[in-house]
């Protein structure tokens, strides 16, 4: 993947993890993104906080999706291959990604309006999982990274 999929993709899982938190939608019960949660994580992780931050809620979220998907043969969201998983986690380490969105991250509609701008207009609307490419290691950029986005948003 390119690192604009890169950001994008991790864009993505901080907007949907952060709409699917208990102050929003309450799809998994973490508050990782909320303010209170910088002066939580501070003293225990100083240097590092939007890694815990982003960590934490994809994992919350990851449990949730993998309920309702499974593991093992399928991907989602919030689990990928994982050379694609270490190079989303090398994004987030090397741009402050978390703190450049925190516009964003203050309600619902803007996180919303946010994921709106990063994803496709339209999509094809399916109950369950969806395929969004194949993977293979040689191939990153197979995997379209606006997909997730629409699906998220459709009614």
């Amino acid at each position: 993947m390119k690192p604009d999929s890169m950001q994008r993709m991790c864009e993505t899982r901080i907007l949907v993890g952060f709409l699917g938190e208990k102050q929003q939608t309450s799809w998994w019960g973490s508050s990782f993104l909320s303010p209170s949660s910088r002066a939580f994580l501070g003293p225990i992780y100083p240097n590092s906080i939007d890694v815990a931050q982003y960590s934490g809620v994809c994992q919350a979220a990851s449990i949730v999706h993998d309920e309702h998907i499974g593991i093992g043969k399928h991907y989602h969201l919030y689990r990928l291959p994982d050379s694609i998983e270490r190079a989303l986690f090398q994004c987030i380490q090397a741009h402050k990604v978390i703190n450049n969105m925190s516009d964003f991250l203050k309600s619902q509609d803007t996180a919303v309006e946010r994921l709106k701008e990063l994803g496709e207009d339209t999509v094809k609307e399916s109950d369950g999982p969806v395929t969004v490419g194949q993977y293979a290691d040689n191939k990153f950029g197979c995997i379209d990274s606006n997909i997730p986005v629409a699906l998220y948003l459709s009614p």
